[in-house]
């Protein structure tokens, strides 16, 4: 994660601290374009499908794939570093579904 690679090790640690396994099914929906964004996901075994239309915009689709050593849901951590970011979550900018069964670390917005 690139935001981590300037980080001091103690603030790294504590992280790691609070990070917690997660297991998601294939064809599992993890955020939808729009909506709230509660955790980041760092992804250990498995491939994601991340499709975003740029906030509906006509004629604008990009797809990607993430997969072992990808993440997603950095628009959370971008909010909690910003402290004019108030309390209201950031919403995700895409939508990211499992392609099969995907083990991640999670870091939820409560830590």
């Amino acid at each position: 994660v690139p935001l981590f690679e300037s980080m001091d090790e103690r603030l790294l640690d504590a992280i790691c601290e609070r990070l917690k396994p997660c297991l998601f099914t294939e064809s599992t929906y993890i955020v939808r374009e729009g909506d709230p964004v509660d955790e980041m996901l760092f992804i250990i075994r498995g491939r994601l499908e991340s499709v975003t239309t740029d906030g509906g915009r006509s004629g604008f689709f990009n797809r990607s794939f993430l997969k072992e050593t990808d993440f997603c849901g950095e628009e959370l951590l971008t909010w909690a570093l910003d402290p004019k970011s108030g309390s209201n979550l950031p919403t995700s900018t895409r939508t990211v579904k499992a392609l099969t069964e995907v083990d991640t670390f999670a870091l939820t917005a409560d830590e």
